[in-house]
């Protein structure tokens, strides 16, 4: 609607300024008749054949889209032809019309790939900005966090990660620690942390990884070490690479 009317008052402003002297509200119509076709015949490009030259071969969008500017400009040149006539603003002999002639032709012509090509412009880059928003949404949502199903000596077990409170290498197993219990898995350490990668676990130690939301108290072991004190009771001695990166954690 906005388009309609900015290129209705654009239309009119022209044929009063290029010296045209009859009343405004003929300007007016003159101006609604070549501005309406353009708005109509635009909304399917931008809405559907712009962006889909964007999935298309180079070689067959350009062919598209010539072929679709030819069309629009010879459909839009009908379309201004009959509502100029419709409204008895060209000059008719029953029902035949008498078309524009010499430079009026070519400008309309002109004037009709223009529009045609801004609007198969405009539908890609709506949709080029449509997917980067969506893209950036994406890359913005934390990933979904899915159950684990741990096998363990007593059969797969289903387990959330955002509960777990640390995990513990122990020999060939480690031993993953949740709130209410303990569970040992042939998982291996390194295969947890690319897993929890997405969740604010902290390798604090060769053989720990502790969920920062579980430490209740960090204080210094010697050495350079901290010793975590964990919502669950536990604690835990980092190493000195650990302790490091606790530090840089924290705020």
């Amino acid at each position: 609607m906005a388009v309609g009317i900015g290129l209705t008052a654009l239309y009119t402003l022209v044929f009063v300024i290029t010296g045209y002297h009859g009343p405004v509200v003929d300007a007016v119509v003159w101006a609604l008749c070549n501005a309406a076709p353009h708005v109509l015949l635009a909304i399917p490009l931008v809405d559907r054949l712009g962006p889909r030259l964007l999935r298309t071969r180079l070689n067959r969008a350009v062919g598209v889209a010539v072929l679709t500017s030819l069309v629009y400009a010879a459909v839009a040149y009908g379309a201004t032809i009959f509502l100029l006539a419709l409204t008895s603003r060209i000059e008719t002999d029953g029902l035949f019309v008498r078309f524009f002639q010499g430079p009026a032709v070519v400008w309309q012509s002109f004037q009709a790939l223009a529009y045609a090509a801004l609007a198969l412009t405009a539908g890609m880059l709506i949709d080029a900005r449509r997917a980067m928003t969506a893209l950036s949404a994406a890359r913005s949502t934390p990933p979904a966090c899915r159950n684990w199903l741990v096998r363990t000596p007593d059969g797969i077990v289903p387990i959330d990660p955002r509960e777990l409170i640390r995990v513990e290498a122990e020999g060939d197993y480690v031993r993953i620690v949740l709130p209410q219990r303990t569970i040992l898995s042939r998982i291996g350490l390194g295969d947890c942390a690319e897993r929890l990668v997405d969740l604010p676990f902290l390798r604090v130690h060769r053989s720990h990884l502790v969920n920062s939301d579980a430490i209740v108290r960090a204080e210094p072991a010697g050495n350079g070490r901290i010793q975590l004190q964990l919502q669950n009771g536990d604690q835990v001695i980092t190493s000195r690479d650990g302790a490091r990166l606790v530090r840089s954690a924290s705020i």
